[in-house]
């Protein structure tokens, strides 16, 4: 009975998440461990190849449905747009994951405006386009869920991306305000905050042997976060009954790095 009761709490059986940058990378981690929880997935990500990849792998692994969508979340004033085609699909999401992301590095007097602008839009504007396009219907539906990927960098920073950890903060401020907005209509606002983890957009930063060593050093569990297992079922907790009580909050995931 005690086991029952629990796989009923953390399950996502007869939801539909949408996740986006779920082509590859983190996106794809949280996918991969909440389509294993029993949800169906929305698979949005701008690389054609990497969404249809990314869905064969869910229905394939996990057995659940998985849709595909490819979109260019820069074009803000799109996002209304990809949401009615979603849902004219899928009928319904409950649990929204803003995971797409770019980064940008180079010292902060080198950044051009476009390139600020770019990494801010993708990764807060877009955020909140996304929330702004999905909540309505959660509210009609009684709920929902909102995860957010914040980052270590909304409260530390590091030389070169600036852009990036101005956007990171920002999605802690965010989350915050979509919680206390929304509880009322019992939709819950959390984010994850990763350690370093090997993606395409730590790529650079792991080919200098150095700011390598630098990393590692900080970390008192001595690894990176895998996305699915380190990652993917925060991910799940969040969006789960586990969680029901939880809003407003950025859980770090990053093997003991704020702690030291």
């Amino acid at each position: 009975m005690g086991i029952d009761i629990l796989k009923e709490k953390f399950s996502l059986k007869g939801q539909t998440a949408l996740i986006t940058g779920s082509g590859r990378g983190i996106g794809k981690g949280l996918s991969t461990a909440m389509a294993k929880a029993g949800a169906d997935i929305v698979v949005l990500d701008i690389i054609e190849e990497n969404v249809h990849k990314t869905v064969e792998f869910l229905e394939s692994t996990a057995g659940t449905k998985a849709y595909p969508y490819v979109a260019d979340l820069s074009k803000t004033d799109m996002i209304p747009h990809y949401v009615q085609d979603i849902l004219s699909d899928c009928g319904k999401i409950d649990i929204l994951v803003n995971s797409a992301g770019i980064q940008v590095r180079k010292p902060a007097l080198d950044f051009t405006l476009e390139e600020w602008n770019s990494v801010i839009t993708i990764h807060l504007t877009a955020s909140f386009a996304m929330a702004h396009a999905i909540v309505p219907g959660m509210i009609a539906r009684g709920g929902g869920k909102i995860i957010n990927i914040a980052s270590l960098n909304c409260v530390m920073a590091v030389p070169n991306i600036i852009a990036y950890v101005a956007a990171k903060s920002g999605i802690g401020g965010l989350t915050r305000s979509m919680s206390v907005e929304w509880s009322q209509y019992n939709i819950r606002a959390n984010a994850i905050g990763p350690g370093f983890t090997r993606t395409k957009l730590t790529e650079k930063l792991f080919q200098d042997p150095v700011k390598t060593k630098w990393v590692m050093d900080r970390i008192p569990m001595k690894r990176l976060a895998d996305p699915e297992n380190d990652l993917g079922y925060v991910a799940v907790f969040l969006a789960s009954d586990a969680s029901s009580y939880i809003t407003g909050q950025i859980i770090y995931v990053d093997g003991g790095w704020l702690a030291s």
